[in-house]
């Protein structure tokens, strides 16, 4: 059995005759994309610009118990949350005979407006890494967002697989379909996209034996002379069960055997 040249551009005009599909699956799959790239590199930013300790649970857990000195309290100003900003504490306290500093991030402005520097809050501290007792961690959580996108992906790549399908059938009838006749039971139009008509196309139902069935094109000349009951030629599977119409311009593009049954 002989294969039929293709190429990209033989696959691509197939995508192409599906233009909402083609669409949304690019979209879906660029939509993703776009937003996963700045969410990426606007959580770098916002997590280099307040300190986050590890196992907090831990600490709390296990840590062992100390006072320390409230040295500075600095808000962050590229976070604003119902007109307040989440606070960066910085601390001192004593370990193991040596002034130790930590820095923790809080959004509890009901508690921090009161803090002042130089007062004594509670912590605890374990391997290292301190939390203040009296304090929940701010963190800048963006997963909800990830979920999003990753949906959207989902969807797109869903939709390219959907697309994929088809085209791949009509890519393998192209390949090492029988060419035989045809004859037209009927043709309707599909306007495209308004302005552009990027996506026209028609759609052609044929029957051959006893099957009728449906191929799309967008070579529009092919049916200029040809009418209801007219043959037509038509490509089908090794099998009998699919087929479509014998894409003329593509087998000239890329030099078919004109009289070639496979």
């Amino acid at each position: 059995m002989t294969d039929r040249k293709t190429n990209f551009k033989t696959i691509w005009q197939r995508a192409k005759i599906r233009p909402i599909l083609l669409l949304f699956a690019f979209q879906g799959i660029a939509f993703a994309l776009l937003l996963f790239l700045p969410m990426g590199l606007m959580m770098n930013s916002l997590g280099d610009s307040f300190p986050f300790v590890d196992n907090v649970e831990k600490i709390q857990s296990d840590g062992e118990k100390e006072n320390a000195v409230l040295t500075n309290i600095k808000g962050i100003n590229n976070i604003t949350i119902n007109g307040n900003n989440p606070q960066i504490l910085t601390y001192e306290f004593d370990f193991n005979g040596q002034k130790t500093e930590s820095k923790f991030s809080v959004f509890e402005p009901d508690k921090t407006d009161i803090l002042k520097t130089g007062d004594i809050i509670p912590i605890k501290h374990l391997n290292g890494q301190s939390i203040p007792t009296e304090f929940e961690q701010y963190t800048f959580n963006m997963d909800f967002m990830y979920y999003i996108a990753g949906v959207v992906l989902l969807i797109g790549l869903i939709l390219c697989y959907l697309l994929y399908s088809r085209i791949n059938k009509e890519i393998l009838l192209y390949k090492t379909g029988r060419i035989i006749e045809g004859k037209i039971v009927s043709i309707s139009h599909n306007k495209g996209f308004a302005f552009s008509k990027f996506g026209s196309s028609m759609d052609v139902h044929y029957e051959y034996g006893n099957n009728v069935a449906k191929s799309r094109t967008n070579n529009f000349a092919l049916t200029n002379n040809k009418s209801i009951g007219d043959s037509i030629k038509i490509l089908v599977s090794q099998d009998g069960n699919s087929s479509c119409i014998y894409p003329e311009l593509i087998a000239k593009t890329n030099g078919w055997k004109k009289n070639y049954v496979a």
